[in-house]
């Protein structure tokens, strides 16, 4: 029932982002002036599909609410529902505000991370054969994961194209050409902005095939390794990308005979979304092929590699850098802040692995770090340094010269802080954790100063916001892994306090974080709407830290430790966004 149910949702989200399509292709979301109900003058071409959105929209919204109820405890479900109230209230924002067309892309995304939510009750069940897998190649598991990012870049880029003018400025139909056909003649790199975002996503078109002939190269001697189930399995999978590449590639207006520009459109968004999907089931495929298999994910070299980067912190300290450019409001050529985001990861990326060869000793006495690549042997140490000390200078440089030199030098001050001071301070004082808050608290800073090119008082409020959200969330995270940092002697608040002391000190920071990030009202840096929503949610934030004192066991205390870490989770970048978007 659960699973049929699960399907169904998938079928219908898919329905909604058809459907969605239809109404960006053709504007037809204009034609309705109310939210969330569409009342539509005449119910026709022009409003029908509106309606249709709304109505898919709602129907998921109450089955995934059924299965909430019928299995609360399905991280799915939980996250589904979280990711269906984020996307309507955007939704809202969305049209409430008329906010930008990268409102509108991630609102697109959103849909897909749902689906791919839900897809993970179907990823395919490897059982065991008697199989040599000698010749066996872990590294197209790693061709996988490639094309998987560059599907991501052309869901971000084409929807900008889907969703803009831009879907013009190259030629369409029959005028479709790998080169950008404006009034001047084919071009490699046309002056436009818009003409730039759809050749680049043609680029990556070509680059995805590039990776999809070296996928195929790579697995022939694996394919011939596989028989049954395994080879039935594979072979799907594979043939099915093939496919829907083909049909993606081969012009699908022609292939269906679909002559109206809008339905193309449509169309060449589902199969973007099918060929994705497609390829996280190949990746997962790989996963639990190796775990039946070889008792375990394989490793390669340039998963290692990637690995030492720590992509997920990465990802947080990325969103936090875009947070302080949202907020400047101000206008800024598309592929200068597509550049400067780059520059600045690069930079976090050079921190993290320098920290990671730092810390080799630490991470080997831990049971959660100790099969990294460093403290598990498969990676050299000075391929760590080479590669940490090549990305932070490619960074610097970069950001210094085509961004500007305060981003530049508040990177190199988070860079040399976080390794140099930070991190031999951990193994010393408890303290420590103050000392790095400082470095993770500069990023919204650099996005501010990206746009400004200076740091003023929303940059100080930023970087204060920052700074004290992360003394509570990384004391509850010492609480729940206090085991793990003793036998890495790393000194943490938990071991020298006590377990009322550890609350007090909680829910005193959490208030500190209510009061200071209200405070900004009060200098003009927030709008009185901002102010009165962020009164709801620090007051429940501070609620949550305040459970603690009902709290009279130890093992409900660590439980209740790690529910405070997920809320400052979700605490922090929905506090940003309605700073975004309320000011």
């Amino acid at each position: 029932m659960y699973r049929t149910l699960a399907f169904i949702n998938i079928l219908l989200t898919l329905g909604l982002i058809v459907i969605g399509g239809l109404v960006s292709a053709d504007f037809t979301g204009l034609e309705c002036t109310s939210w969330p109900i569409c009342y539509a003058v005449t119910v026709d071409k022009s409003s029908i599909y509106p309606i249709l959105h709304r109505i898919f929209a709602g129907i998921i919204i109450v089955l995934n609410t059924f299965l909430f109820i019928k299995h609360p405890k399905e991280k799915s479900v939980r996250l589904g529902l979280f990711l269906l109230v984020l996307q309507s209230l955007l939704g809202g924002i969305n049209f409430i505000y008329k906010l930008p067309t990268l409102v509108s892309v991630f609102h697109l995304i959103l849909s897909f991370a749902y689906i791919a939510i839900f897809s993970q009750l179907f990823y395919p069940v490897v059982e065991k054969q008697d199989l040599h897998l000698k010749g066996y190649s872990p590294s197209a598991k790693d061709l996988v994961f490639i094309m998987l990012l560059i599907a991501f870049a052309q869901f971000f880029f084409g929807g900008i194209v889907h969703q803009t003018a831009t879907k013009d400025v190259c030629g369409l139909g029959d005028n479709i050409n790998i080169l950008c056909q404006t009034t001047e003649g084919l071009s490699f790199w046309p002056s436009t902005v818009a003409a730039q975002i759809h050749s680049l996503h043609k680029y990556l078109g070509v680059l995805f095939l590039g990776f999809l002939l070296a996928f195929l190269f790579n697995i022939r001697k694996t394919i011939l390794l596989l028989h049954g189930k395994a080879f039935k399995q594979f072979s799907l999978l594979t043939g099915g990308l093939v496919t829907l590449f083909l049909i993606h590639l081969f012009n699908a207006k022609r292939l269906f005979l679909l002559t109206d520009t809008t339905y193309f459109q449509v169309l060449h968004l589902l199969l973007a979304v099918l060929i994705t999907l497609n390829l996280l089931f190949l990746f997962q495929w790989f996963k639990r092929f190796e775990d039946t298999y070889f008792g375990g994910y394989k490793h390669t070299v340039a998963s290692d590699l990637l690995s030492l980067t720590k992509p997920r912190l990465g990802l947080l300290v990325v969103s936090t850098i875009v947070s302080g450019i949202l907020l400047t409001g101000q206008y800024v050529d598309f592929f200068y802040l597509i550049n400067a985001l780059i520059f600045s990861i690069l930079i976090v990326m050079s921190a993290t692995t320098i920290n990671c060869y730092m810390e080799i000793e630490v991470d080997s006495n831990m049971a959660r770090t100790k099969d990294r690549a460093l403290p598990a042997g498969r990676i050299k140490p000075i391929y760590a340094v080479i590669q940490g000390w090549l990305l932070f200078i490619l960074g610097f440089s970069l950001t210094y010269v085509f961004v500007n030199k305060t981003t530049a030098l508040l990177g190199a001050l988070a860079f040399f802080s976080y390794l140099y001071v930070y991190t031999p301070m951990k193994r010393k004082s408890p303290a420590a954790l103050f000392v790095g808050a400082l470095p993770g608290a500069i990023p919204p800073v650099m996005g501010r100063t990206i746009v400004t090119g200076e740091i003023d008082g929303l940059a100080i409020l930023l970087f204060g916001i920052l700074f004290i959200w992360q003394i509570p969330h990384f004391m509850a995270i010492s609480i729940y892994h206090k085991q793990d940092y003793a036998e890495g002697d790393i000194k943490v608040y938990p071991h020298y306090y006590s377990i009322t002391k550890m609350k007090i000190c909680i829910a005193l920071w959490t208030l500190l974080l209510f009061l200071f990030s209200s405070a900004g009202y009060f200098f003009d840096l927030n709008s009185k709407n901002f102010y009165i929503a962020s009164l709801v949610v620090n007051g429940v934030f501070f609620a949550q830290s305040l459970q603690s004192f009902f709290i009279h066991d130890e093992p409900s205390y660590v439980a209740w430790a790690r529910q405070y870490f997920w809320g400052s989770i979700i605490y922090l970048p929905l506090l940003l966004s309605m700073m975004i978007f309320l000011s």
